[in-house]
Parts: structure tokens; C-alpha cells; sequence
């Protein structure tokens, strides 16, 4: 077993020649496994879509392009531990948080972040997306009730 994952985020810009954005260096795998699952990505205060993912050689790669329409939580809690927000999805406004989970890994993180449905307080929830917000260190569940 491998002792450090590597992961990069490149750019999805083919006349650029997929420059890389960030370099990281995981002794966990499950971090890059939970950041493999997020459909967005955070960070410097820009919004990043994940358009694909791949392995190569040694590297993980996600590929990203920027969304212009999409926004960050300034107002939000941030976190020095590995957690998970559960927000009620809400179009072209803010989404109100449901639930935070203080989670004790990132392998714990995946077997939440990996399902497409949720039971919170007896309410089932249909997962719309999810993202890794790096400026607050925390994953985010965004979700409807179903």
C-alpha cells in the first residue's frame, strides 16, 4: 500500500494544456476518494465544477472549470476537523443548513457523501450535489426532501 496519494486539480482547458491549479500530497486515501464524489470544489473563494476525474501514473487528477454563476458562503461556519453540512438545496439563494456532522475521518465522510438518498430526523433527502469547501474545511451535502 502506497504511503502518499497524490492528487492535482487541473484545469479543463484544452488550448492551455490542462494547466495544473493545486498540488496535494494525501496519506489518507479516502480523501481523494470523498473529493472524487464532490461535484464542486472550493477554494481562494472561486467555484470550480468537476467535469471529470482520471488516474494517472502516480497522480489523481480532478478536472475543473470555473462556474461564474455560483457563489460561497461568507457568513458560514468553518471548521478545523473533518465535517460534513447537510443544507436544504435552494436555487439562486442561500441554502439553509440542515444538520453538520463532526465526523472522525474521511473514510466516515464517504459513507455519507457516497449516497444518493439520506435519512435525517426521520425525513428522507434526495442528494442534488455535492462539494469540498476548502476555505471553511468542510464537505457540503446539498439535498431535498423527497
Amino acid at each position: 500500500m502506497k504511503k502518499s496519494y497524490k492528487l492535482e486539480y487541473r484545469l479543463n482547458d484544452e488550448l492551455k494544456q490542462y494547466p495544473a491549479l493545486y498540488h496535494y500530497d494525501f496519506s489518507d486515501p479516502y480523501e481523494i476518494f470523498c473529493r472524487r464524489l464532490c461535484d464542486y470544489f472550493i477554494k481562494e473563494k472561486k467555484v470550480y465544477k468537476q467535469t471529470s476525474s482520471s488516474l494517472e501514473d502516480e497522480y489523481y487528477v480532478i478536472y475543473v472549470e470555473e462556474e461564474t454563476d455560483e457563489y460561497v458562503f461568507d457568513q458560514a461556519d468553518s471548521y478545523s476537523h473533518v465535517t460534513l453540512e447537510v443544507r436544504d438545496y435552494q436555487e439562486y439563494s442561500v441554502s439553509p443548513l440542515i444538520y453538520t456532522y463532526d465526523l472522525y475521518s474521511h473514510e466516515e465522510a464517504l459513507s455519507f457523501i457516497g449516497n444518493d438518498y439520506l435519512w435525517i430526523q426521520e425525513v428522507e433527502y434526495e442528494k442534488i450535489s455535492a462539494e469540498i469547501d476548502e476555505d471553511r474545511s468542510t464537505y457540503v451535502l446539498y439535498m431535498m426532501k423527497t
